[in-house]
């Protein structure tokens, strides 16, 4: 892997195509994601084109004194080595932008990555309640 960068609109296509989903819908969603300002969403690129993408949303709010915080998530990749590159440029980013705490949305089905994540330093120490609309 060679960089790490914001995605651009031109990245759409191979986003989509790394997410395995039906097109427009998700094209959509990275449209409406790279123009929120507290959303960054970036991709993994090396010579071969968009081999992994991140999502980091830094929100603040009311839980934990008003602290500000991070969610990492939409991790996918495409190569071994990728994750690990995009999991600790979140770490830094969410430093970077002075959060607090960093939660990693990941799920709870996959018991082979809490090992993985605490390599990062990830506790698997929350678990919310979900409703579907």
């Amino acid at each position: 892997m060679d960089v790490i960068r914001r995605a651009r609109a031109t990245d759409i296509e191979a986003l989509v195509r790394l997410f395995g989903a039906p097109g427009e819908p998700l094209a959509a969603a990275l449209r409406e994601l790279m123009a929120t300002p507290h959303v960054t969403l970036v991709v993994a690129e090396d010579d071969n084109g968009v081999a992994g993408t991140a999502q980091l949303t830094v929100l603040r709010g009311l839980a934990w004194e008003g602290a500000t915080r991070g969610l990492l998530e939409g991790i996918r990749a495409a190569r071994r080595g990728v994750t690990s590159a995009l999991l600790t440029w979140g770490v830094d980013e969410a430093r970077r932008r002075g959060c607090s705490r960093l939660h990693l949305d990941s799920g709870l089905g996959r018991s082979d990555l809490r090992e993985f994540y605490a390599r990062f330093g990830f506790e698997h120490s929350y678990q919310g309640f979900t409703r579907v609309l």
